[in-house]
């Protein structure tokens, strides 16, 4: 009887100092990191537009055509003077996707925006968000 009490604690005593005992597996393992190039997506809203605004009132369709550049970060665009209408041009920014240019129509006292919208050389978007533009795009 005596013999098993001493085996019982013998055997309780060397496995309560196995939970003591820590795996070391971060020498084993190998951890590849693979370097990504920075992506400018806003590189694709530089260029020339050939542009369509539908269905204007009092001017029908209005076709502009305009040239987006950045430097450093900042964009900036200026319309090609074929246009009906004369523009002042109050920002240039992209947010989420989506080229925006602030305007001012000096002839209605109007400030509005265009929301243009590249896909590839195709446009889209709008004029004071209820006009549709169609057009182009050339890099």
């Amino acid at each position: 009887m005596r013999n098993k009490i001493i085996i019982v604690g013998l055997l309780l005593t060397f496995s309560s100092c196995g939970i003591f005992i820590v795996a070391d597996t971060s020498s084993k393992q190998t951890t590849y990191v693979k370097e990504v190039a920075e992506v400018d997506s806003t590189q694709k809203f530089i260029g020339t537009y050939d542009l369509t605004a539908y269905g204007i009132p009092g001017l029908g369709d209005i076709d502009y055509q305009m040239v987006v550049s950045k430097n450093e970060n900042v964009f900036s665009t200026s319309f090609i003077e074929d246009t009906i209408t004369t523009m002042e041009i109050l920002s240039t920014t992209v947010d989420e996707g989506i080229l925006f240019i602030d305007i001012y129509v000096p002839e209605y006292g109007l400030n509005t925006v265009f929301e243009i919208y590249v896909d590839g050389n195709k446009v889209s978007g709008y004029l004071a968000d209820q006009f549709e533009l169609e057009g182009t795009i050339s890099r």
